[in-house]
């Protein structure tokens, strides 16, 4: 039986035909099983009865299924009719069987391959595993040649025909979606549009604060640690506040925030949703402007006070990624490796409550927060 290496395969198809030409010729193994019109009728001068040009090659693709977004290498196999040949004298059933059940392993290399490429964790290179999996095909089909002389022992034919059957039934073929799996660290950020609205008497001093809402997200597992960071302007104060000696007068500029680190452990984490109470705690600030210095610029004074919060977030996911081609890792301009990775974006919805204990005479107070963000976050997966 021919052996033919990608190599060669490539190189004999692209001094022959065009890319059009070499997909209107080849056979796929999933166009069905071979025929005798997939073989060149041939007789001169071989001791080999029948030959299969067999081979397999790998493009990315991206597909799309719902909001996930699929990019990976993908592997075909397939047979050439113009360089596969037979005799015409043994055009008989066990020599199309036996040439079958050659052309199934060689399918069955490929689903190997196909796992190993979607799966790589030991960092071996694509064309590292096609000759891997290329010298498997090649023992095998030495051994089914000898073993079969050449399809002629039709009782070994049967044998290995239910041995391959076997186990392409135990190997399948690869879904659209792989199967993956997170690891257990990952990281994300936040950033958008958020605010904070003073309930009670606080409500006499302070302004709502309206303004920019973000940070960064680090995960374990289902556990998530998020830097929570809002900062915005509050309009004027509506009263006197005199704090450290410091005059807050009516009508200066007001502005405030908050800094937390928020826990959350999700309660729904679908492929378009996902609900998340979260605890916080951090500092609470308020500033106003309280005069000019001799050149000119302000001078403010601020108000803070350690902050908890407690609430809920609800992200809604419009976009997944799972990228299994691996993307470069630059670290300063310098390539350091390659990733493979998981990656959700989404609308992000907080509300929460927080009580903040601010001195006099605003004092300790509970705010009403609400935000809008753009978040994003990432895994590397196994």
């Amino acid at each position: 039986m021919k052996r033919i290496l990608i190599l060669a395969a490539v190189l004999l198809t692209a001094a022959s035909l065009s890319a059009q030409d070499f997909n209107s010729t080849i056979k796929r193994w999933d166009d069905g099983p071979l025929t005798w019109d997939d073989f060149t009728p041939y007789s001169g001068g071989f001791p080999n009865i029948s030959a299969l040009d067999y081979s397999w090659h790998a493009h990315q693709v991206t597909t799309k299924t719902g909001n996930l977004k699929v990019t990976r290498m993908q592997t075909e196999c397939y047979m050439n009719p113009v360089a596969s040949w037979v005799n015409p004298n043994h055009r008989d059933p066990y020599t199309l069987l036996y040439q079958q059940v050659a052309f199934d392993y060689v399918e069955l290399c490929r689903r190997q391959l196909q796992k190993e490429l979607d799966y790589n964790e030991k960092g071996h290179s694509a064309s590292e595993l096609s000759q891997f999996y290329y010298s498997k095909a090649d023992r095998f089909i030495a051994q089914l040649h000898e073993e079969t002389d050449q399809g002629q022992d039709t009782s070994m034919v049967r044998f290995f025909d239910v041995q391959v059957k076997e186990q392409l039934e135990e190997f399948p073929k690869e879904s659209d979606i792989p199967v993956f799996q997170k690891k257990n660290w990952g990281h994300g950020f936040q950033i958008g549009y958020g605010n904070e609205f003073r309930l009670g008497s606080a409500a006499n001093y302070v302004r709502p604060f309206h303004g920019l809402q973000g940070g960064f997200d680090l995960s374990y597992k289902k556990v998530f640690l998020t830097i929570n960071i809002m900062i915005g302007t509050g309009g004027k104060n509506p009263q006197q506040i005199v704090h450290d000696g410091n005059v807050w007068e009516v009508g200066e500029h007001q502005s405030g925030g908050s800094a937390e680190l928020d826990l959350s452990v999700p309660v729904i984490d679908g492929p378009w949703i996902k609900i998340a109470p979260f605890v916080g705690a951090g500092i609470g600030f308020v500033d106003s402007v309280i005069g000019r210095d001799s050149n000119g610029k302000y001078l403010t004074d601020e108000i803070s006070a350690p902050r908890f919060s407690a609430g809920l977030t609800l992200d809604i996911k419009y976009r997944r990624w799972l990228d299994l081609c691996g993307h470069d890792i630059i670290y300063y301009a310098i390539p350091v490796g390659t990733t493979k990775g998981y990656s959700e974006s989404s609308i992000r919805l907080l509300a929460y409550v927080a009580r903040t204990n601010l001195d006099l005479p605003i004092g300790p107070s509970w705010s009403v927060n609400f935000g809008l963000t753009f978040n994003g976050h990432n895994w590397d997966v196994r």
